[in-house]
């Protein structure tokens, strides 16, 4: 078998976890114009977004027509107004913002039953008055025109469209009840339909550099440490986000520079941009003897190092009842032990996190739960030995002890020529 074969049965293997979880699942894309005017790239993309449908992914399309807009606009001389970062739409411009709409969304659809071809069932991709704008108004004197705003959404008929197996097209374009023609944010749509949907997925591309100073994960309680860091436009991103709030599980942020990048975020366990999430990305609970192998992974490397000390996989499931686990996807991540039997204290041990997911803050997420159930089982200090990482549990309570402050069973099984350092912390009650 070539490593080729070899390579897409491991990936096939590492996906089909995800295939399953997102079946039947509500996505949200959101497309700028710029992904659209490549026509190699959208074909791929499409493909790609054909396939998601076969899989059993409800979608719904936030078509952006940035470039092209501004393009057409400068062949008729026309040029945009800003007013507090947000354009200015003009009846004259109005015609041209129409025509070029129309012109996106027809060589979107024209791709789209391209990419489909192949399928028993081509696909249908369908766009409507899905959305009621209203205009944005006068703001401190500068009326916006045509830039309009999301009034309200016909939730009932974007999800039985979703129910028929339709992939559901959103465009700049919106009307009001009046019959009048606005220009809305896509973005900003993709954010309040994915919302108002619940949806569990919102899926945004970005440029690439908006990524350089985000974590591969971040939850929504995070962003806002984060944002005094990140220029202007990441922080607007950002705060959109925010104000989604838990009603979508999860917002992906990825490449835009690369199609591809949609499949591999949702397919691959550490996927290739930045996912923020409502829901627990991960848990922490209490280790079986299925986690032995789990275990192994995690800590084989520092045992390597002589940074932990050697356990056998006999041991480990003789044992296992003290340890607890970080899973995330299904693959264990970290874990740590506790041992409860030293009268008034407890031994914290084996705290080890994955080096893949390090960075994260998943080691004081381990040692608040294992400092949680010593308090549950009513002990009045964790000690630990270590010969590498004193200086982390110094910074999280824990004070240089000598061995003779160790409970009597423990001084006696203490190791002089490895020397370790002894960490002592009284718990709180």
């Amino acid at each position: 078998m070539q490593q080729s074969e070899l390579d897409f049965i491991q990936s096939l293997r590492q996906s089909s976890h995800y295939i399953e979880q997102h079946r039947g699942k509500t996505c949200v894309i959101y497309l700028p114009g710029d992904l659209l005017q490549n026509d190699e790239e959208l074909l791929s993309l499409s493909k790609d977004i054909t396939l998601l449908h076969s899989l059993g992914l409800k979608l719904v399309l936030a078509m952006g027509a940035t470039l092209q807009i501004d393009q057409a606009l400068e062949q008729k001389q026309l040029s945009w107004q800003q007013h507090e970062q947000c354009r200015i739409t003009s009846l004259e411009m109005l015609p041209t913002f129409q025509q070029t709409i129309g012109y996106v969304r027809s060589k979107l659809e024209a791709v789209f039953c391209h990419a489909s071809n192949q399928q028993h069932k081509p696909l249908s991709l369908v766009s409507g008055n899905w959305v009621i704008a209203q205009p944005k108004g006068v703001v401190n004197g500068v009326d916006f025109q045509h830039t309009g705003q999301l009034r309200k959404i016909n939730k009932e008929a974007i999800k039985s469209c979703l129910n028929s197996n339709q992939i559901v097209l959103l465009t700049p374009l919106a009307y009001s009840l009046t019959g009048e023609v606005f220009n809305l944010n896509t973005l900003e749509q993709a954010c309040t339909i994915a919302e108002q949907l619940q949806a569990d997925k919102l899926m945004i591309f970005q440029k690439p550099q908006r990524f350089d100073y985000l974590p591969a994960a971040l939850n929504q309680t995070q962003i806002s440490t984060l944002l005094p860091s990140l220029d202007e436009q990441t922080q607007q991103l950002l705060q959109r986000i925010q104000k989604i709030g838990d009603s979508v599980s999860r917002v992906h942020l990825i490449n835009r520079d690369d199609p591809s990048s949609l499949l591999l975020e949702l397919f691959t366990r550490d996927g290739t941009g930045c996912m923020i999430f409502s829901d627990r990305y991960h848990q922490i609970r209490p280790a079986s003897i299925d986690d032995v192998g789990g275990i192994l992974e995690v800590i084989a490397p520092l045992e390597q190092k002589g940074v932990l000390v050697k356990r056998s996989r006999e041991r480990l499931e003789l044992e296992i009842e003290n340890f607890i686990v970080i899973e995330r996807d299904q693959r264990i991540i970290g874990c740590a032990a506790l041992y409860a039997n030293y009268a008034n204290s407890g031994e914290l041990a084996c705290l080890a996190v994955h080096s893949d997911y390090r960075g994260q803050e998943l080691g004081e997420q381990l040692l608040q739960e294992i400092e949680k159930t010593a308090n549950q089982n009513g002990l009045q200090q964790l000690f630990l030995l270590t010969t590498h990482t004193h200086h982390w549990f110094i910074e999280h309570g824990f004070s240089l002890a000598t061995p003779n402050e160790l409970p009597q069973e423990k001084q006696e099984l203490y190791n002089y020529q490895r020397n370790s350092k002894v960490l002592i912390k009284a718990l709180k009650k």
